[in-house]
């Protein structure tokens, strides 16, 4: 039986990224409720606007009678019915020029002013309109002042200058030389607690949000990687690489589509490698024939060209096999002493007369593959003793890298003719001589050993010779 299938794993990247979408948004409003239950926002305190001038005029005389009977003022202000919901307070005040009342503000200055039958100046209301998106007012008991009740809170009744819905207010009273009352609404809950709904609040989008988009990123990013450590692997090892299962069928698709590229390419250097040692065991068999038949020819300058024609013959055909094969790649990558293997050859190539030094550290561990690095290195020095005469090897070891120098004493290699030093059978040295020239295979074959160990080589020309750097990388633990 066929059906949708709607499991996570199995659907397309766009469709996931809509459910993330959708899984956020819900996850926010479950998250928003939640904290609107556990932590309740303030409380509104609906007034009609009479009572609250007749409860300012009260507390005023209250205040006034107390100071004059030399009673309290604290005790006597926590009596008075409105003190539910209002709280009375003496303070120090000196107010300055500068604010500019709303309509409401002056409207209930007007008012209390005249249900005390004092001056203006000595009334001073101030508010801040309800914004739920400001913090310093949703923390705070609102206001609602309304006309009269019931009413209905319409857009034209907050318009006018009788009502509205506050999220601060204070009416300052003056009573004596500096000394005011103040008259706010009263917080039944302390401030802390949605300070902390919001703080919560935040950080739970935040997690939300971070979370999933974690889940849409290693959802596109990881496959990515595999791909790309796979075609890496595939550069430098020339075996092919199985990526794996793919959860997105846009990856799973490129996932088949490489992995069928690799056994392609593997086929194809396999049927080149084999038609390649065909020929070679065909040739071989030739050659030695001429051998034999060399010995014969009585001329013996005609017998040592033959003979030398026939040795340069096996000697490409053996330098081919070498550049070819891929005996170092299939050789077991192991922890070997680079430091003990430069030093074994600067002791064999000094046995054979070069001249070759070794300065650097006696012991250099690195996860490699030996054998394909001595030979390497070997044809590296062995270029620096033909054309450069004495030869130094420097060794230095970073964190990251081991550092080796060849540093010969000559001309090197000219700028422009880097690219092609590195190219199959390109001989620099233009006489063709096989005794000098080599057959042009020793450049290549070293970058291609560097290059499978994940390393460079580079040519530098400090002033006093030529020198050829091998970078080869090398574990954060290794050799420590």
């Amino acid at each position: 039986m066929t059906g949708f299938d709607l499991r996570p794993s199995r659907l397309k990247l766009a469709p996931r990224i809509g459910l993330a979408i959708l899984l956020t948004v819900c996850a926010a409003y479950f998250l928003n409720q939640a904290l609107r239950y556990l932590i309740p926002p303030p409380p509104f305190l609906i007034v009609q606007r009479d009572w609250l001038v007749d409860a300012v005029a009260d507390g005023v005389r209250a205040a006034e009678r107390a100071r004059q009977g030399g009673e309290g003022d604290a005790s006597t202000l926590r009596r008075l019915p409105a003190a539910r919901q209002l709280d009375f307070e003496w303070v120090q005040a000196d107010f300055g020029a500068g604010h500019r009342p709303s309509h409401l503000e002056e409207g209930l200055r007007r008012a209390i002013a005249e249900a005390l039958s004092v001056p203006r100046d000595r009334v001073r209301v101030m508010s801040k309109i309800y914004d739920q998106n400001y913090t310093e007012r949703t923390v705070r008991t609102a206001v609602v002042i309304v006309p009269e009740l019931p009413t209905m809170l319409t857009a034209d009744t907050l318009a006018s200058n009788e009502s509205s819905v506050l999220g601060d207010l204070s009416i300052w009273v003056r009573i004596g030389k500096g000394r005011w009352l103040t008259v706010t609404p009263r917080n039944v809950d302390a401030p802390w607690r949605h300070y902390a709904r919001v703080g919560v609040g935040v950080a739970g989008y935040l997690l939300i949000v971070i979370l999933l988009s974690i889940w849409i990123a290693r959802s596109i990013v990881l496959p990515l990687n595999r791909l790309a450590a796979a075609a890496e692997r595939l550069g430098r090892n020339r075996e092919p690489t199985p990526i794996g299962p793919m959860y997105l069928p846009e990856h799973a698709a490129i996932a088949d589509t490489f992995d069928t590229m690799q056994m392609r390419l593997k086929r194809f250097i396999d049927e080149r490698m084999g038609m390649l040692a065909a020929i070679s065991h065909d040739l071989r068999t030739p050659l030695t024939r001429l051998r034999l038949m060399a010995e014969y020819v009585g001329h013996a300058d005609q017998r040592e060209q033959l003979l030398q024609n026939v040795n340069e013959m096996e000697t490409m055909i053996g330098d081919t096999l070498a550049f070819m094969n891929e005996e170092a790649r299939r050789e077991r990558v192991e922890d070997a002493d680079v430091a003990a293997l430069l030093i074994s050859l600067t002791d064999e190539y000094g046995d054979f007369g070069h001249s070759v030094s070794y300065q650097g550290p006696d012991h250099a561990d690195l996860p490699c593959r030996p054998l394909a690095l001595k030979r390497a290195f070997s044809n590296l020095i062995i270029n620096g003793c033909q054309y450069g005469g004495a030869v130094r090897i420097r060794l230095c070891v970073t964190g990251a890298a081991l550092v080796i120098d060849i540093h010969d004493a000559g001309q090197g290699i000219a700028p422009d003719q880097e690219v092609r030093a590195f190219r199959p059978f390109e001989r620099l040295e233009m006489s063709r001589n096989r005794e000098t020239g080599g057959s042009g295979l020793g450049l290549s074959i070293c970058r291609d050993i560097v290059s499978g160990h994940g390393g460079e080589i580079s040519f530098h020309r400090p002033g006093d010779g030529f020198i050829v750097r091998v970078v080869l990388p090398r574990p954060p633990l290794s050799g420590r």
